[in-house]
């Protein structure tokens, strides 16, 4: 994107009506593991809609990579070992803040975890593909498909280099919207405030390094153990 033009009410219009487009991607790659978890399908046709849910996630990632090509300011950087330093920080970090949140959240609206995790948990628990499809989609795709989208389109093709709160805060907040509860009368602002958080600290990554590679490392590394967590407990049950 160049910088130096001022972009107009039809570029935003553009750049917003792509944003959605690949929010809508986000929640539809997921749909043929929905198929599979329901265990109505044969094997072979269990292994062909997997073939197809993975399928859909390059597609997606693809999709989401030429939008932030084409409007934002795309740049290639290494990972280097302060950027890793700086990954486990901010993990721990929200670790903490996790933590802090989750008691909250169990004192306030008496749940264990948010509805996203249950959801993921519910799908994990299914029956052995989805726990496969499920945990490496969840692990290696989606911290790339979500960190392109919300960090690297949002906050360039929208925000000029010299911003930066502005950029991280409604990086956060665009980022919460899609692991809540569609459904208003179950929303959670604990929870929505645990996403808002780690999508802050994920744009606040980005905007100091200005690597998507690392936003996309700390998301690998929660999600990691998020889910590899997940997958102990229904192993332990």
């Amino acid at each position: 994107m160049e910088e130096q033009r001022k972009l107009t009410f039809g570029d935003y219009f553009e750049r917003l009506m792509i944003f959605f487009g690949l929010i809508i991607l986000v929640g539809s790659v997921q749909l043929p593991l929905m198929f599979i978890a329901q265990g109505k399908l044969s094997a072979v046709a269990n292994y062909a809609v997997g073939a197809l849910y993975l399928l859909g996630f390059l597609i997606a990632i693809w999709l989401a990579q030429y939008a932030y090509r084409k409007y934002g300011r795309y740049e290639v950087k290494k990972m280097t070992w302060p950027n890793v330093k700086t990954i486990v920080i901010a993990w721990i970090t929200f670790l903490v803040i996790e933590f802090l949140l989750g008691n909250l959240n169990k004192l306030v609206y008496h749940v264990t975890q948010t509805d996203n995790n249950q959801e993921i948990q519910s799908l994990l628990s299914s029956n052995h593909l989805t726990l496969i499809l499920m945990g490496f989609t969840a692990i290696f795709c989606s911290p790339i498909l979500e960190e392109t989208i919300f960090r690297g389109y949002l906050m360039t093709a929208f925000f000029r280099s010299t911003e930066k709160w502005a950029p991280i805060i409604v990086s956060g907040m665009a980022f919460a919207l899609p692991h809540m509860d569609p459904d208003l009368s179950h929303f959670n602002i604990i929870s929505f405030l645990t996403y808002a958080i780690l999508g802050c600290i994920l744009a606040y990554l980005y905007v100091t390094t200005k690597n998507l590679k690392v936003s996309i490392g700390l998301h690998f590394l929660n999600n990691l153990i998020a889910v590899g967590g997940m997958i102990a407990m229904i192993f332990a049950v």
